[in-house]
């Protein structure tokens, strides 16, 4: 099997307790679900055979409205910004007649701060993190998912060569905001859910049989 550069995601768990109205009395918990520096590329791509997919065991039982900080240093126009991260939300709510997500509008506010609002944005991280995803959680459900685009890389919303593409990243985090666990076996490497990605990397934004089976078993067809 051929070896190259790659980058991985790597699942956290944190314990808070927070006392929001409705959760007064429950423990909440807190998720990072991040991508970090690994290595495997199987020869061929078999997504559209391949069913497999893992469920983290908590998700939304509402809509999830969510905001995008479109604010970057890279000189993206927020048009730009805002159709790449949309278009990578819809790669999901295409595959289930539920409404997985609704976009609400540009905000100031950063990824990652505990605030009631599902936020994107783009934010310092540590080396090896190309981008964490903030889930907060009761029980079997989430009450606030974050994504933050680690500026330590450089990004791209055209597959620029030696840069992270944001709407391949992003179709992967918004898998987890739907539920959905990484997988790391070899075998899934064609899958949007696999636990690695790298510069330059596209076919991430384009769901597989096991990823469409992932969101089909929580949100239904």
């Amino acid at each position: 099997m051929k070896k190259t550069n790659g980058i991985s995601l790597v699942f956290v768990t944190l314990i808070s307790l927070f006392a929001v109205l409705p959760l007064a009395l429950t423990a909440e918990n807190s998720v990072h679900e991040a991508v970090v520096v690994a290595y495997a590329i199987p020869p061929t791509d078999d997504s559209m055979t391949n069913p497999d997919y893992g469920l983290i065991g908590y998700h939304w039982y509402s809509t999830i409205n969510y905001y995008i900080n479109p604010s970057n240093k890279y000189r993206f126009s927020i048009t730009a910004v805002v159709n790449t991260i949309t278009t990578a939300a819809n790669a999901w709510d295409g595959e289930t007649s539920y409404q997985v997500f609704k976009y609400r509008g540009t905000t100031s506010r950063a990824a990652g701060r505990r605030d009631l609002y599902n936020v994107v944005s783009w934010g310092r991280y540590r080396a090896g993190v190309i981008a964490v995803t903030y889930i907060w959680y009761s029980g079997s459900r989430m009450i606030e998912t974050d994504c933050l685009m680690n500026t330590y890389y450089g990004w791209s919303l055209s597959d620029a060569t030696g840069k992270m593409d944001v709407q391949n990243i992003m179709t992967h985090e918004f898998g987890h905001w739907c539920g959905l666990d990484d997988l790391y076996s070899d075998a899934d490497y064609w899958l949007t859910m696999y636990g690695y990605s790298s510069y330059g990397i596209t076919y991430q934004r384009t769901l597989g049989l096991g990823d469409i089976n992932g969101v089909t078993a929580v949100y239904g067809t």
